[in-house]
């Protein structure tokens, strides 16, 4: 019985009216069944709805009665509430007068929860989202040791103590559950009938002592709940309007005052768990520590290489609830392609009290050299996840820049928080400058490794220095006469090719210099594009690549009229004053001079059958100029293979031209069809070298 006839005309909890109007003379059997009926009735939809409160019936039959819709619509067969058919009819057989059948309403078992009236012990405010803060910043400035969540369940009692670790990080753990059958004997054993009780039904079985359930709650409270220190008992209610739960909140209420409650909205609002519930609340607590992401630097001048924290969310920034914040970061790539680690740390830098705690650690694919932005969200203090690559414009600051930071103390942008209304104060301004929409697309964060990483042994896995190479300067000379035009293309396609793919590379393409010579034939009137004079078109100096680039474009093949020698000597000797100009003081250059070509130079003098250069240039003499200089000559040739002619002439020809090859190959050689234009370019890519093992880390800045 919830109630007796002295405590008022209603019953407080089922609003039974316990005094009715007087009647004069004897009770006549009909009053006395009308008086029946109307009690079954009332039990029944009593029972009804403490099942439908409990989700053993399917959610329309409690609002169907209401609003005139089918109050039990499947509820006969157990569809839509998650019970196994056992389960339903065990259920089924306890409520007094059964189960609603389909399509039939139930009047008075409809009422919500919010609708119910307040029994007596209740009544205490759902704190606003300013106290709450209040009670968190308590909590993280050590005003209070620890804080103690207390939840009666449908299936337990839950309680959860938060407290500091010794960075300052709220941490939980479980402090005591119980399950109720432990707690309360009386109670069925079948969780969905213990359930059904728990939420007020009294069904066609022993019924639980309404009296005798609230001191096996005290005797638990006495004996497992000693009283908080600092009055830090916080009591969640995640179920309203279930009788025996509120009972127990009830005699919580009396015996422990709870500094403050927290309404769990539509149940789950906060998480579908106790412990999800309490970590949806420690989310909108300050951050106590700065929250970074651990990088390496190297030093431009001496190339030393140490460590880089770069803040990506500084201490004293707090979310709003059902809120993220985002960082978006740029980090670089080593000298060598790998997966590097990004360590999120929180607290002081290592050497300071007990040096930094790793929250996690992301992981992401950085080729060499490469840039990457990436951004991480923040879900609260020593909760950070891995979004992914950042969107939008690149940030100012392109060594570790980041976007999106909230200034310290102040609120992070917020999302539509799930369950909230336009009447709820802790609910975010849609309007809100970063406030993402319902619907709106975002990454999917990646919740970091939560792996222990040994900061000490992560350390001493940096390289002690990394050496930058020096400036490449690549020189190209280009034969553009052929046995027709698609010979001579291929040549230039390769050379165009082999410009982009170096100026692509992020280890060359920023201090990349880039000139050529374009040489044709003696025999002038073999050259059917050019005016007779043009022996050679005009240099490319050093230069950008896309001034070599656009030079090329001007440049037209010429059809041969013998396969003995070009006038490559000429070329070599146009080539010697731009690839030895001195460099800018102080600076490392590397030079390349390839020549790409089929016919060899031709000598100073005639020898034999191959005929002599008319400007009696010599071209070996140039090319000791060249390598005295520094200049690493390199050749793309395809000079003629197959048997030696047996004609003795043509034969010393063959030998001439192998052996002009071989001495210009000296420092290198490629082959068309072999040799691609990009496998070319990472030929003549700079060496990087570093003392030590590579780097494991991102670097903050790149290191070109």
């Amino acid at each position: 019985m919830c109630g007796t006839p002295e405590e008022g005309d209603l019953c407080a909890v089922c609003r039974w009216r316990m005094r009715g109007e007087p009647v004069l003379g004897e009770l006549t059997e009909q009053d006395v069944r009308r008086a029946a009926d109307a009690l079954a009735a009332a039990a029944h939809a009593w029972d009804v709805r403490a099942a439908a409160l409990s989700g053993s019936v399917p959610a329309g039959a409690e609002a169907g009665a209401e609003a005139g819709a089918d109050a039990g619509a499947g509820a006969g067969r157990g569809a839509g509430t998650g019970l196994s058919a056992g389960a339903f009819a065990r259920l089924a057989a306890v409520v007094r007068g059964g189960l609603p059948e389909a399509g039939r309403d139930v009047p008075g078992a409809a009422r919500a929860p919010r609708d119910r009236p307040v029994v007596p012990g209740e009544g205490a405010p759902v704190h606003e989202s300013a106290e709450w803060l209040g009670i968190l910043d308590d909590l993280i400035f050590g005003r209070s040791r620890e804080l103690l969540f207390v939840e009666f369940g449908p299936d337990r009692v839950n309680v959860i103590k938060v407290y500091l670790d010794e960075n300052g990080i709220p941490r939980q753990k479980d402090a005591g559950s119980a399950e109720w059958d432990s707690l309360v004997p009386e109670l069925d054993p079948h969780p969905e009938i213990r359930r059904f009780q728990l939420a007020g039904g009294i069904g066609g079985i022993s019924p639980v002592g309404r009296r005798d359930f609230d001191a096996a709650v005290l005797r638990w409270l006495t004996e497992s709940l000693p009283p908080p220190r600092d009055g830090s008992a916080m009591l969640l209610v995640s179920r309203p309007g279930w009788t025996l739960l509120d009972r127990a909140a009830a005699t919580l209420r009396r015996t422990r005052p709870p500094r403050a409650e927290l309404l769990r909205r539509c149940g789950d609002a906060y998480g579908a768990t106790t412990a999800d519930a309490v970590r949806g609340v420690l989310r909108t607590a300050p951050l106590p520590v700065d929250h970074s992401l651990l990088l390496a630097r190297a030093d431009r001048r001496t190339g030393a290489v140490d460590v880089h924290r770069h803040v990506l969310f500084p201490a004293g920034v707090r979310l709003r609830h059902g809120a993220d914040a985002t960082a978006t970061v740029t980090v670089h790539g080593g000298v060598t392609g790998t997966s590097v680690l990004l360590p999120v740390l929180a607290g002081p830098p290592a050497g300071e009290d007990t040096g930094p705690a790793v929250l996690g650690v992301g992981r992401t694919d950085l080729g060499p050299l490469e840039s990457a932005r990436l951004t991480f969200v923040l879900r609260g203090p020593g909760e950070v996840a891995l979004a992914g690559p950042g969107e939008g414009p690149r940030p100012a600051d392109d060594g570790g820049g980041t976007e999106g930071r909230p200034p310290p103390g102040t609120t992070a942008p917020a999302r539509n928080a799930p369950g909230a209304t336009a009447s709820d104060p802790t609910a975010p301004d849609p309007a809100a400058p970063g406030t993402t929409a319902p619907g709106a697309a975002s990454p999917a964060p990646t919740p970091l490794d939560p792996t222990p990483l040994d900061l000490t042994a992560l350390l001493t896995r940096l390289p002690r220095r990394i050496v930058r190479p020096p400036r490449l300067e690549v020189f190209c000379t280009v034969e553009l006469s052929g046995a027709d035009a698609a010979e001579t293309e291929e040549r230039l396609a390769f050379v165009r090719d082999l410009i982009a793919s170096l100026a692509r590379d992020p280890g060359t393409g920023g201090g990349l210099r880039v000139g050529a010579v374009g040489h044709y034939d003696h025999v002038i009137q073999e050259n059917g594009y050019a005016p007779r004079p043009v022996l050679l078109m005009p240099p490319v100096p050093a230069g950008p690549a896309v001034a070599a680039l656009r030079a090329l474009d001007g440049w037209h093949p010429a059809r041969r009229r013998q396969d003995t020698v070009s006038s490559l000597e000429d070329a070599l000797t146009a080539l010697v004053p731009l690839a030895t100009a001195p460099p800018r003081a102080g600076e490392a250059v590397r030079r390349v001079a390839l020549i790409v070509a089929r016919r060899p130079p031709a000598p100073p003098g005639q020898h034999g059958m191959v005929p002599s250069c008319p400007l009696r240039a010599d071209w070996r003499a140039e090319l000791d100029r060249l390598r005295a200089a520094g200049v690493h000559v390199m050749t793309r040739a395809d000079p003629r293979t197959g048997p030696t002619p047996p004609d003795r002439a043509r034969a010393a020809v063959e030998r001439y031209g192998a052996t002009a090859w071989a001495e210009l190959s000296r420092g290198g050689s490629f082959r068309p069809g072999a040799d691609p234009a990009a496998d070319v370019a990472k030929a003549l890519r700079p060496t990087w070298q570093w003392e030590g093992p590579p780097c494991p880390l991102a670097f903050a800045s790149p290191l070109l």
